[in-house]
């Protein structure tokens, strides 16, 4: 039997014993430092896949957001204005119809709170005067034109942007949605602009002409 650490031995052709290999000893003090390195190695790996995790999905949820702004707006502009009713009253159906075709893109995205709201009343939007309406996490706005993408729709500086006809013809009208999602990782969310709940706040916007 051979002890661990003992030199195992072998006869030669005198009958001597001639050394051949030490048989390794357990040490236990290496496999823990091993146990250690390992647990140190393992976690910021760890905290970095799931960092990728959660870029990864407000990304996506960016990319889906933009792409439901976008199928809002153009259910909004190809809306068929009823003569028979009032301005107001087609502003409240062109929103509506906006808001179905982008909730309807959401995908995976929840389209109930606390994640996005809208508010509606028989169907149509509840604020459906004046030439911002803004509905919840959902808002439209109708302007004559735009200086730059980013310039206010319409600009209260300058008349000439506003919407003047009631049909909404040849106007642009713009969609912005207003969607919270979750963070799963507590540090990345110190990095993100947050609500008071905590969710991280994407906002994103279309813009089309009304046909």
């Amino acid at each position: 039997m051979t002890v661990p650490g003992q030199i195992r031995s072998r006869l030669d052709a005198a009958g001597r014993a001639v050394p051949r290999w030490p048989v390794p000893a357990d040490r236990p003090a290496e496999r823990g430092q091993a146990l250690v390195e390992f647990v140190a190695v393992l976690l910021p790996l760890l905290l970095i896949v799931v960092a990728i995790i959660q870029f990864g999905l407000l990304f996506g949820a960016n990319v889906t957001l933009t792409n439901a702004a976008r199928e809002g707006a153009r259910a909004g502009t190809i809306y068929v204005y009823d003569r028979n009713h009032t301005k107001a009253w087609n502003d409240g159906q062109r929103c509506a119809a906006a808001l179905t075709a982008a909730t309807q893109a959401f995908g995976l995205l929840s389209n109930a709170s606390p994640y996005f709201s809208a508010t509606t009343t028989s169907g149509a939007c509840t604020t459906n005067t004046g030439e911002t309406q803004a509905n919840g996490d959902l808002t439209v706005a109708y302007c004559a034109s735009l200086a730059t993408p980013t310039s206010a729709c319409p600009n209260s500086l300058d008349p000439t942007t506003t919407c003047a006809p009631d049909t909404r013809q040849g106007c642009l009208m713009q969609v912005s949605l207003t969607y919270r999602s979750d963070i799963i990782v507590p540090f990345i969310g110190q990095l993100l602009t947050r609500d008071t709940n905590g969710r991280f706040v994407q906002r994103v916007t279309a813009t089309m002409v009304v046909n």
